[in-house]
């Protein structure tokens, strides 16, 4: 039953936050990656090799396919951690999503690709618009735009017509974009002509499956985001001094900072019950996917803009971190698609309109 349910976080899971916590404070704390990101051209490639080294590459994909096992719940909490250190993660996810894809086929060819996934020999991407939602549409017969870690992949995956075909990275034309959030690394995509592999068995349930995968992903790292906002903004205001007092006893600073915090924890309830139900293939699953990314669409603009207001004049300066976090939260915000492509779907699932 449902009300019988217990979301919270097994001692396992805890371990991994706090074991990727730790990793992350030594090896890419803010000031790490304000030099990967802000120091000349964006550097995405150290973030990916310190998730190869670390195994993060393998969470989500069986023990015995080279993976560390795990599901859905265990990746959200890799990407809460990602999202809140700011770290750049693109081609992390888009290499994940390409796991998700492939994981049901049983030809040997994509078995032996998402076992060097998992091992972090292979960069996968999945050749589609990082703009809206992965199932969205038949890929069309130009360039993908705004392709998820499209700069850094090795390999594109390709779905038409129920076939997922393989593309060398090295025989397409890939432009990278240069966004103001320099975390991101997306890019359009020109694929050859020639395929190098194709697998069976992309149907569209399974990509549906697939844009629910992304759309909790990319909500769970906009959450870790807004978390470190409201972090920084709580000790700011405790420490920033108006009129002899901190400007955190104020009534008006408080009651922004506790929006702040109604809307990550209900955010926070949404992305994690998504993260149960999508993992475990309940049905009705995508629905709740819809419903984290809205939300969390919605949380982030609003944490990110009260965060900044809080800081006042400081929050807009290059010199200050709050400005990695609240790039990367608006971004998250549209990656995949934004609010009302989700609550478009939610109406459709209940028919409300």
């Amino acid at each position: 039953m449902v009300a019988d349910m217990d979301l919270s976080y097994t001692d396992e899971q805890q371990f991994l936050r706090e074991a990727v916590r730790g990793t992350l404070d030594r090896e890419a704390p803010l000031s790490k990656v304000r030099e990967w990101v802000l120091e000349g051209d964006a550097e995405q490639e150290p973030a990916l090799v310190m998730a190869a080294r670390q195994g993060w590459t393998g969470i989500g994909v069986d023990e015995a396919r080279g993976g560390q096992g795990g599901s859905l719940l265990e990746l959200t909490v890799l990407a809460e951690e990602l999202g809140r250190a700011g770290v750049p993660a693109d081609p992390l996810y888009a290499t994940l999503l390409g796991t998700v894809l492939l994981r049901s086929s049983d030809d040997p060819a994509a078995l032996a690709l998402v076992e060097a996934a998992a091992e972090g020999e292979a960069v996968l991407a999945l050749a589609r618009t990082g703009g809206a939602p992965l199932d969205a549409g038949p890929a069309p017969d130009g360039p993908r735009t705004l392709v998820l870690g499209a700069p850094l992949a090795r390999t594109f995956l390709d779905v038409r017509d129920g076939t997922v075909s393989t593309y060398d990275a090295a025989s397409a034309t890939v432009t990278p974009h240069r966004l103001i959030d320099r975390t991101r690394c997306l890019g359009d995509v020109v694929l050859p002509a020639q395929a190098g592999g194709s697998f069976a068995g992309a149907s569209p349930e399974q990509l549906t499956d697939l844009a629910a995968w992304g759309a909790v992903l990319v909500s769970a790292d906009a959450l870790g985001a807004c978390q470190r906002l409201l972090d920084l903004t709580v000790e700011y205001v405790g420490q920033r001094v108006q009129f002899g007092v901190a400007v955190g006893s104020f009534q008006a600073v408080k009651h922004a900072a506790s929006e702040m915090l109604v809307a990550i924890e209900g955010t926070r309830a949404a992305i994690q019950y998504a993260a149960w139900a999508v993992g475990g293939d309940v049905a009705g699953a995508s629905t709740d996917a819809w419903v984290a990314k809205s939300r969390a669409a919605r949380m982030a603009v609003l944490v990110a803009d009260k965060a900044l207001f809080l800081h006042g004049a400081v929050g807009y300066t290059w010199e200050h971190d709050l400005q990695l976090l609240f790039k990367r939260a608006k971004s998250d915000a549209a990656l995949l698609g934004g609010a009302s492509a989700y609550e478009d779907r939610i109406a459709d699932a209940l028919e409300l309109v």
